[in-house]
């Protein structure tokens, strides 16, 4: 996975190795490392681990979301971007990226 690149997954980078996504309406800014990082670590954690930190993930990008994700505090605002980054690499690993990503 070390040698896996954006390109590689079919993300076009806008600038310094970093791209956009878009969720219901808030887009977020990751770069290639950190994606590449999170996929990495998925794929060292057991499944069930992963299905229940996948799940968490989910259900704090929604409260996030509904929410407004400028409304939320600097903690939560930190764990808000760290969930969304856990979400879409789980989203690349099973292919299913591409309708998220902003051109």
């Amino acid at each position: 996975m070390e040698n896996v690149t954006l390109e590689d997954l079919g993300i076009t980078a806008v600038s310094e190795d970093a791209f956009t996504l878009t969720i219901k309406g808030y887009s977020h800014r990751l770069t290639g490392e950190e994606l590449i990082t999170e996929m990495t670590d998925q794929l060292d954690v057991r499944g069930s681990v992963r299905n229940a930190l996948l799940r968490k993930a989910q259900k704090e990008i929604l409260a996030g979301l509904k929410r407004g994700p400028l409304r939320l505090g600097e903690e939560e605002r930190e764990s808000f971007d760290l969930n969304i980054l856990i979400w879409f690499a789980d989203k690349v690993l099973k292919g299913e990226h591409k309708s998220y990503l902003t051109e």
